[in-house]
């Protein structure tokens, strides 16, 4: 059941909350994109379709759960807090990978998922996140 706050208005999602659901989001676009990239790239290469025919099914996988976890968390259900906090744990170590790949724009975009990554991990630890996923 869901409390009334004063004045009969319901209460809403806490924004912490909101915002830890959308960086699931577009985790989990990102890895979904990239993995229809890879896909893309083996029908250019004829010799090599099988394997990126697996990744391309791996990581579309991978967006499905991070998707699936970007849904709980909208729905304030309380088993949503480790896998996003595990996944953000992930998102450090790719951030941390991209950092030391190649070129301005790698690196950039190395410092966004590691941002994403340390913000994600602190919402989740956030008392009010906390709170709002107990019910």
């Amino acid at each position: 059941m869901v409390e009334q706050e004063a004045g009969g208005n319901t209460p809403g999602r806490p924004g912490g909350l909101v915002v830890a659901a959308l960086i699931a989001v577009i985790e989990a676009s990102g890895i979904a994109v990239y993995g229809i990239t890879i896909g893309l790239a083996g029908l250019s290469n004829p010799g090599s379709v099988a394997a990126p025919a697996i990744q391309l099914v791996l990581y579309l996988l991978f967006a499905g759960g991070i998707g699936a976890t970007a849904w709980a968390l909208w729905r304030q259900q309380r088993g949503a807090r480790t896998p996003f906090v595990v996944i953000q744990l992930f998102a450090l170590v790719v951030g941390y990978t991209l950092m030391q790949g190649d070129g301005d724009s790698i690196h950039r975009l190395g410092w966004a998922v590691l941002a994403m990554g340390v913000v994600g991990i602190a919402l989740a630890m956030s008392p009010v996140v906390g709170k709002a996923l107990e019910n």
